[in-house]
């Protein structure tokens, strides 16, 4: 089985992101919950006897008439989910233009580094983490206590963030109804048994920590495309276009026409390195780009 779990040297140079001063809101009770649309806040939940911390954003617009989406975002190895949020993935316009409720988890420490269990059943992990509980957990609480549709809960991450999002996908995709990884590998294609959902990838070929075509640890962006169109059972012949960049070319592949029109795009981003893109293709972010795909599709299949 393709699995690893990488050391704190090399992902420390990329991961470790400045504090943010940004205002915000914090909750210190484990079981209360701060409904202020517009703010970003910080909450905890109690699981396995820990308090874990994840931070929240209500679109601006938010009513509790109305059943919001939800997009869990996960922070890469030795992030931080505040600033993942506010530097990184650039989510909140989003929110605040779709009405899209959005979360940041964030991961426990491991040797002084916060890291996801993104390889649960991994003979060599060296962590016992239940995120995938954790994330369980938070979704339950999101219910109870929000006014979220059940039926379009999402996830997507950066690296190791990118990497639990497939974990997810694999372990925990009843109530996720699809998935975006960007700059990850994915480490459990053997133990992984999920259902058809939609997964969008974007990987750079010049990625020095998570090489694009993989090594004698990490299965290449093909074999992980290859996995999910098999999952999906989508047409084996992609639509494909490109967008040229002054030093980079965007390709794009779509794999359509899966169980419940689920589909598998791939966004291969040739001489790009370990990073959230920010190329703007047709005259969309990278960031809107995953909320448009991912939102096509709700847990019971196609919206449209």
């Amino acid at each position: 089985m393709k699995s690893v779990f990488f050391s704190a040297g090399p992902f420390l140079t990329f991961f470790l992101f400045f504090g943010c001063n940004s205002s915000q809101m914090t909750s210190n009770d484990p079981d209360g919950f701060d409904l202020t649309p517009g703010q970003l806040i910080t909450q905890n939940i109690l699981h396995n006897g820990d308090e874990r911390e994840y931070q929240l954003y209500l679109p601006s617009s938010y009513n509790e008439g109305t059943a919001y989406p939800v997009l869990l975002n996960f922070h890469g190895f030795g992030g931080n989910a505040k600033d993942y949020f506010e530097y990184e993935s650039n989510f909140q316009e989003v929110a605040d233009q779709e009405a899209v409720i959005l979360v940041y988890p964030q991961a426990l420490l491991l040797s002084g580094f916060s890291v996801w269990n993104a390889a649960p059943f991994a003979e060599d992990n060296k962590t016992d983490f239940d995120d995938i509980g954790f994330i369980e957990t938070l979704i339950v609480k999101l219910q109870d206590q929000l006014s979220i549709d059940p039926e379009r809960v999402y996830a997507s991450g950066f690296s190791t963030g990118g990497m639990f999002s497939y974990a997810l996908a694999c372990f925990c995709n009843e109530p996720i109804a699809g998935v975006a990884a960007v700059s990850a590998a994915q480490l459990n294609l053997v133990d992984c048994a999920p259902s058809p959902i939609n997964v969008f990838i974007a990987h750079g070929t010049d990625d020095d920590l998570l090489p694009y075509y993989g090594s004698s640890d990490i299965a290449s962006i093909d074999e992980v495309v290859s996995f999910w169109t098999s999952v999906n059972q989508t047409s084996t012949v992609a639509q494909e276009s490109s967008y040229a960049f002054d030093k980079e070319t965007v390709y794009q592949y779509t794999y359509s026409e899966g169980i419940n029109n689920s589909q598998v795009m791939l966004y291969k981003v040739e001489n790009g390195n370990h990073e959230w893109f920010d190329h703007e293709i047709r005259g969309q972010s990278f960031t809107y780009l995953i909320w448009d795909f991912l939102s096509t599709q709700n847990f019971s299949g196609s919206k449209d």
